[in-house]
């Protein structure tokens, strides 16, 4: 007697429009937020904007490349961005240093995240965090949009209002296209309020420029070693507690290697550390991606096609998203990432038995802002929770 084995779905047979809409949101924040700060690093070591827009353009095709292969051979929403507390090192750190020279330092970061992948013991404390204390991390990580969108309502609160009131209206009747709907409103409403700026855009490729590496050992020292910690503690560490608290457990250690390898690639286009997404992870891996668990990574090769795509064309769409007010952006990361937010803090504290104050601990810590040694409070705040959760289930003393 023979058996059928069912023949694998496809990406086509797997997607949805939720999918696509999930990807092409998590993108657009990721373009309006963390993406326009590197002006801000190159304004400060003073580089070109031909260098700049080829920092961009490294990002986006290799992070766009790695979510994909990696969504797709896992079947898990996994989404690739780069080291966003890389870049507030570098505001301060590159000035003074050679460009050739600070690519070194990329590309040896790059080679150690790929050397820590290869790292059983790390790869082994990564997977063996508690799901609770997962999801208390990404609550605590999620939390500071919820509230960004609350000042933008002090700020304009018709605009961020009517969105808010598009969100809620639409969850009752369209709950896979409230979050469309209210980009949709936001931007309607920027125009009826005169609060967007038209300007024209220009339509043309980026150029990429090729950047041979110098390597120092005072790059090495200043930039290379803060950029792989901070790679680690910032994104990495986050960005496997987001995927848990969401129901993914990814092997860390191809995830590492792979991530390292997309590094290398872009270090030679003048780009830093490629990592492991943790907070527009959420919008890719919720409920709004996909009804089906399974199917969510669609969501995560949507967003990797639409990050290709911006970066083909930084320029055109650097200056779209200007187009927008920062309220309507606020409002639009904050009500999509709410429903993560909730579904986070409800498993964080769902939890019974005597381990009840790790949760708490790390959301306060991760909301601090502390940076012991530089080193970010999400970080800390893990730390803090694993230690408080040690104490509180190791069997009592006779």
């Amino acid at each position: 007697m023979t058996v059928a084995v069912a023949a694998p779905r496809s990406f086509w047979q797997d997607s949805n429009p939720g999918a696509l809409l999930s990807g092409l949101i998590a993108v657009l924040i990721g373009w309006a937020g963390p993406n326009v700060l590197i002006y801000s690093v190159a304004q400060a070591a003073h580089l070109s904007s031909a260098t700049a827009m080829s920092w961009l353009w490294a990002h986006a095709i290799f992070t766009g490349l790695t979510g994909i292969v990696l969504s797709l051979r896992t079947r898990m929403p996994i989404l690739s961005t780069w080291s966003t507390p890389g870049i507030a090192l570098l505001v301060t750190a590159l000035p003074g240093i050679p460009f050739p020279e600070a690519v070194g330092a990329f590309l040896t970061s790059a080679l150690l995240v790929i050397l820590l992948g290869t790292f059983p013991p790390l790869t082994r404390a990564l997977q063996a965090i508690p799901t609770p204390l997962a999801a208390a991390l990404n609550g605590a990580i999620l939390l500071p949009f919820g509230f960004r969108a609350l000042q933008a309502f002090g700020e304009t609160p018709v605009l961020v209002g009517a969105m808010v009131l598009a969100y809620f209206a639409l969850r009752q009747v369209a709950p896979r296209w409230a979050v469309a709907g209210v980009l949709l409103v936001g931007v309607a409403a920027s125009a009826g309020l005169n609060l967007w700026h038209p300007v024209p855009v220009p339509f043309t490729l980026t150029r990429p420029e090729f950047v041979v590496p110098a390597l120092s050992l005072h790059a090495t020292l200043n930039l290379a070693l803060p950029l792989t910690l901070l790679a680690f503690t910032g994104q990495f560490v986050p960005g496997f507690g987001v995927l848990k608290a969401n129901g993914y457990e990814p092997a860390p250690g191809s995830v590492l290697r792979a991530c390292g390898f997309a590094s290398v690639g872009a270090a030679f286009f003048g780009c830093h550390n490629l990592t492991l997404g943790a907070l527009l992870a959420n919008i890719v891996s919720g409920p709004e991606a996909h009804p089906d668990k399974d199917r969510r990574y669609t969501a995560a090769v949507w967003a990797g096609l639409f990050n290709i795509a911006f970066g083909l064309f930084a320029g055109t769409f650097l200056h779209l998203m200007g187009i927008l007010p920062p309220q309507a952006l606020a409002a639009l990361a904050g009500l999509a990432l709410l429903a993560a937010t909730g579904s986070s803090l409800h498993a964080a504290f769902q939890g019974s038995g005597p381990a009840r104050l790790g949760a708490p601990v790390i959301i306060l810590v991760t909301l601090s802002g502390i940076t012991p040694l530089g080193i970010g409070a999400a970080f800390w705040g893990i730390l803090a929770g694993l230690a408080v959760n040690w104490v509180e289930t190791r069997p009592a003393r006779p």
